[in-house]
């Protein structure tokens, strides 16, 4: 006879390995998903995928605009629309991973319903997208560095580990706040507010130094704002590494450990709920 895979279904708690490994077994539903928001996002779209190219292109020439050359900021020995331009890649990748991330389970209550599959399948769907998004947004760095005929250093080699950084950022955030989010559905009202507001506490399109000295350690110790410096520091000459962005990449990484385990722990209570 044929060999069967019996597949048993628990109301107990998974522990973190097997939550880890059932994440591993419906890893090819991450690309179904991410596939599928991208044809709805860019369907009935003229430009297509030239949006992730032309909000980062617009968000620039606003950001320049108004602060490099009204207020006339000052960003050292790097050009204001790069010093911007790395910024805003990063900055947009980790809010997309955020925005979409909490709210991604309750965009598709009516697929939770019917079948089951970790629930953690769907933020990660997310940061594929994300993802892709932030790779097209980066051709419009390429012509930049060429026109302020900016060297390429040994350390974009490390530019995989920034993105990595960028990501569990994101996804540590995603699942902390929709652990929460499953009952008290008050939090999704409030991300776009409270990302608005974080924008403001880290270097996207400022330096640290136009901060009173007193308030530099919100730029220094925020590992939201390391991961923007961690940007230009692996394309830039003149930036040196600093210890606290390695201590809080770590922190960062447990966190999103922890944050994980705790989502998966509520994942039996979605379905209830959403």
């Amino acid at each position: 006879m044929e060999d069967r895979k019996v597949v048993v279904y628990s109301s107990k708690n998974d522990s973190l390995k097997v939550s880890l490994r059932k994440v591993w077994e419906y890893s090819a539903l991450v690309w179904v998903f991410a596939k599928r928001d991208i044809k709805v996002k860019y369907a009935q779209t003229i430009f297509g995928f030239g949006w992730s190219i032309f909000k980062p292109l617009l968000g620039l020439l606003i950001y320049v605009f108004f602060f490099g050359l009204v207020l006339n900021w000052n960003t050292g020995s790097i050009p204001f629309p790069l010093y911007v331009l790395t910024g805003l890649i990063g900055w947009n990748l980790f809010t997309y991973i955020v925005s979409n991330g909490v709210s991604s389970v309750q965009e598709s209550n009516d697929l939770i319903k019917k079948i089951y599959f970790p629930k953690s399948i769907l933020p990660l769907s997310k940061t594929v997208v994300g993802l892709i998004e932030a790779s097209i947004s980066f051709l419009l760095l390429i012509p930049l560095l060429i026109y302020y005929e900016q060297p390429i250093v040994g350390k974009i080699a490390f530019f995989p580990i920034v993105l990595l950084f960028n990501v569990v950022c994101g996804l540590s955030l995603v699942f902390f706040i929709s652990s929460l989010a499953i009952v008290k559905r008050d939090l999704l009202q409030v991300i776009p507010f409270l990302l608005n507001m974080a924008v403001w506490f880290t270097p996207v399109f400022f330096s640290i130094d136009i901060l009173p000295e007193d308030f530099q350690f919100l730029m220094i110790y925020n590992p939201i704002a390391n991961m923007i410096d961690l940007w230009r520091w692996v394309f830039f000459e003149n930036i040196a590494f600093q210890l606290v962005w390695g201590v809080n990449f770590l922190i960062m990484s447990l966190f999103l450990v922890v944050s994980f385990y705790y989502y998966t722990l509520k994942e039996n209570k979605i379905t209830d709920f959403a």
